[in-house]
């Protein structure tokens, strides 16, 4: 008997020893082995073998592309401060329609705010009226246009406009809840911090500048934490004087130029009337504008997330800006929008850019990385972007750096540089490729002051682009230091980073 209860103590001694090291062994944690740094590869886009023989490209490009006459609106100013634009129509016989707002000249303030007011406008819309293209309603803000859209069948297009021009009356926030409107605006706060986009946020500042207007003109949170009805009309006041209507709409088989023309005009009687001379832009400070071009230190900015898994990674320039007609003028190289595209395309785009190419499909260290050129009137920014595992960080970031480097020493093969033309004929195809697609373009283009012939100008630029001019681009631009921008655990990637990027100063900021 006296053996059975040794044995049971013995037992409950052995076990509560196991249960006692379990938090010991649960607190190690494994070390991270940081990978190392490797020379830069480039694919050398060998044709496959036995592969059929595909018409050149550039044949292609003259029987499918779409001709600007094919898609180009018929543009019709009807007063001095609204222009219809008449597309073709559309291969759903729908008629899209998109009523837009644009000031080149200053950001629209609080746009934001105004957004998410416009959005719940438009699900309270959905609920209320009969209308079968109702749903269709969105609303596309930048920082200098604001676009209402539908798409609806010809005996909807009067009751379509009418809901468009009453979402800028005084009384269109009148049956929103605004209670509703603060809670999602604070809550868009939350998730920008929970899923990490707060960093384009944080790189909006640092690369353009704190006092830049567009950093000025958004994330009011006094504004939005007190919002009401008459501040939702009031940010609408304040961002019409100086900006233009313009209607655009594809038409159909049936439907007469003449009675869009009717149509569209009662449409501008019924809208605000637009001051005629416009109110100061907001400036910017000295120091802001300096940050364009070469930056003189090499500065490493990371925003500290204790227990991120994963490091988020933003490598950039901010570039001065000039007009489509000085791309290859000399000096002005750097600043030419053609040099931030096709870079942004050659280093960045998906799959078989360089960066993709060896920092993915070699080496493994990120799910993907990208880039891109944003142009807008008052900033250009060239954008490399991608996130990468804690142990990965020093080596993605050195390998973004070390292709910086590599587009300057040595020029472009030529079916690389082929490539790259494909490519950016691909995605003229894309812009053109529904009436979706077009109306955002010519947007975007409007947006700019750009007209036909600059776009043509750049397209025939890529087209004639030689190895040469490229490593010129590269060289104009990536000379200097760019801006670089983490997001991770500072805790676990800080020696990395120091040791792989030794001459970079690193700076902790916060959000």
């Amino acid at each position: 008997m006296m053996t059975i209860e040794l044995s049971t103590f013995k037992g409950i001694a052995i076990l509560l020893g196991l249960v006692l090291m379990l938090p010991i062994v649960g607190c190690q944690q494994t070390k991270l082995v940081f990978t190392d740094t490797q020379t830069p590869v480039i694919s050398q886009f060998v044709p496959l073998k036995n592969a059929p023989k595909l018409t050149s490209t550039a044949k292609l490009a003259d029987k499918d592309e779409s001709k600007p006459g094919n898609t180009q609106p018929k543009v019709t100013p009807l007063t001095p401060n609204f222009t219809l634009h008449q597309f073709p129509a559309s291969h759903s016989g729908l008629h899209y329609i998109s009523l837009v707002l644009i000031n080149s000249q200053r950001p629209f303030k609080d746009i934001d705010v105004l957004n998410t007011a416009l959005y719940h406008r438009a699900n309270w819309l959905s609920a209320q009226k009969p209308l079968s293209c109702i749903e269709s309603l969105k609303v596309r803000a930048g920082m200098h246009s604001i676009a209402l859209q539908m798409a609806c069948p010809t005996e909807e297009i009067g009751s379509a406009l009418s809901i468009l021009a009453a979402s800028w009356q005084d009384n269109a926030f009148d049956e929103i809840d605004i209670d509703t409107v603060r809670r999602q605006l604070k809550l868009n706060k939350h998730i920008s911090a929970f899923t990490g986009s707060e960093i384009e946020k944080v790189w909006a500042r640092e690369i353009l500048g704190e006092r830049h207007p567009y950093n000025l003109a958004l994330n009011n949170q006094e504004l939005q934490q007190a919002l009401t009805q008459v501040d939702l009309i009031d940010i609408q006041g304040a961002i019409l004087p100086g900006s233009k209507w313009h209607l655009l709409i594809s038409g159909d088989d049936t439907t007469k130029s003449a009675s869009l023309d009717k149509l569209a005009l009662g449409l501008a009687k019924q809208l605000p009337q637009l001051p005629s001379t416009d109110v100061a832009a907001i400036g910017s400070s000295r120091e802001d504008s300096e940050r364009i071009g070469a930056a003189s230190k090499k500065q490493l900015f990371i925003i500290d997330v204790p227990g991120a898994v994963q490091t988020q990674v933003r490598v950039g320039y901010r570039l001065p800006i000039t007009s489509l007609q000085s791309d290859t003028k000399g000096m002005s190289i750097s600043s030419a929008p053609l040099s931030c595209h096709t870079l942004a395309s050659w280093l960045g785009r998906s799959f078989s850019g360089r960066l993709y190419y060896d920092l993915r499909e070699k080496r493994g260290l990120t799910y993907g990385i990208y880039g891109r050129c944003f142009d807008n009137p008052q900033a250009r920014t060239l954008k490399f972007y991608g996130s990468t595992q804690l142990q990965h960080t020093g080596a993605f970031v050195s390998g973004i750096l070390d292709h910086l480097k590599l587009a300057m020493s040595e020029p472009v093969q030529a079916t690389e540089l082929d490539a790259i033309k494909t490519f950016e004929k691909s995605k003229h195809l894309l812009a053109n490729s529904s009436t979706v697609a077009i109306q955002a373009s010519y947007i975007k283009r409007l947006t700019l002051a750009q007209n036909n012939e600059d776009v043509l100008r750049q397209r025939e630029a890529i087209a004639a682009l030689s190895a040469l001019e490229l490593q010129q681009m590269a060289r104009a631009i990536f000379d200097s230091p760019p801006t670089i921008l983490l997001r991770g655990d500072a805790d676990l990637i800080t020696e990395d980073l120091k040791s792989k990027l030794p001459d970079w100063q690193i700076k902790m900021i916060t959000p």
